[in-house]
C-alpha cells in the first residue's frame, strides 16, 4: 500500500466498522450512511458492498441488497457472508430455489459457517 492509499484505507476502516457497529445498534439509516462514506473511499472492498446489502435488507429494499450482495460477490466470489445474505434476500423475495443455491454455495465455502446452516434448514420447510 503506497503512502497515499493509507490514509484513505484507515478512513474507510473506520467508517465501515462505524456502520457495522449502528447496524447492530438497530440504526440501520445511520449505518447505511456511514457504509456509504466508506464504500466512497474503498469501492473494491467487497465487504463494504456486503454490509450496505445487510443494511439495505433491514430497510427492506431488498432489490438493492440483492444488488450489493451480488457486487460483493464479484468482488470476492468466496465470500461466505455474501452468499448467505444473497440467499437471505432471496428467500426474503420468494425466490426459494436461489435461496437455495446461494446457502449451498456458502456451505460448500464454509460447511460450519451456523447462519447458512440456520437458513437452508428454513428455507427447505418453505
Amino acid at each position: 500500500m503506497n503512502n497515499e492509499q493509507e490514509p484513505r484505507q484507515k478512513q474507510a476502516a473506520f467508517w465501515l466498522d462505524y456502520g457495522e457497529r449502528l447496524s447492530t445498534s438497530i440504526r440501520y439509516v445511520e449505518a447505511l450512511a456511514a457504509v456509504e462514506r466508506a464504500m466512497a473511499l474503498t469501492p473494491e472492498n467487497a465487504q463494504v458492498w456486503y454490509v450496505r446489502g445487510t443494511c439495505k435488507a433491514m430497510l427492506a429494499r431488498y432489490n438493492e441488497a440483492l444488488s450489493d450482495f451480488e457486487e460483493a460477490l464479484a468482488r470476492d466470489p468466496l465470500y461466505v457472508a455474501a452468499w448467505d445474505g444473497k440467499a437471505w434476500v432471496l428467500g426474503i423475495m420468494g425466490k426459494k430455489q436461489e435461496a437455495l443455491n446461494a446457502v449451498n454455495r456458502a456451505l460448500e465455502l464454509d460447511p460450519e459457517y451456523f447462519e447458512a446452516q440456520k437458513r437452508k434448514k428454513r428455507l427447505e420447510v418453505l
